[in-house]
């Protein structure tokens, strides 16, 4: 345990002492900082669903993204979903891109259950409901 040091800043001002008061207070924030991290394992990988597509998703930290595209290459449909994970479910809204030719979009929430996924509320002109890898 340091009792005292002495360390440089970045700036140009005089070199503050750390005593221990200093280092208990400073001990005492640091463990008081919360963090939010999602539940769910990584999702990032390929998946599909019972809508026949399949949906190449990504996820970073509690972000969720996914391309989706229907079996013929997208030109039925093809998607784009965000979402933020919260526990095991992930709230989001998805829209259908130019590359198929639908035109839908809105909200949706669904549940994460291990290497499965399944829609759980909205999205009530999405195709899809359940995802798997």
């Amino acid at each position: 345990m340091i009792s005292q040091s002495t360390y440089a800043n970045s700036s140009n001002r005089k070199p503050q002492v750390l005593t221990q008061e200093n280092n208990t207070l400073l001990s005492t924030k640091l463990s008081q900082t919360s963090f939010t991290v999602a539940q769910a394992s990584s999702l990032t990988g390929v998946w599909n669903c019972n809508d026949g597509g399949v949906y190449f998703i990504r996820q970073v930290g509690n972000q969720l993204w996914w391309y989706g595209q229907s079996a013929d290459g997208g030109e039925t449909w093809s998607n784009v979903f965000q979402g933020t994970i919260r526990d095991n479910q992930i709230i989001g809204s998805w829209a259908d891109v130019p590359k198929g030719t639908i035109r839908g979009y809105g909200e949706m929430t669904l549940r994460i259950s291990g290497n499965r996924i399944q829609k759980i509320s909205g999205g009530e002109n999405f195709g899809g409901s359940l995802w798997s890898r």
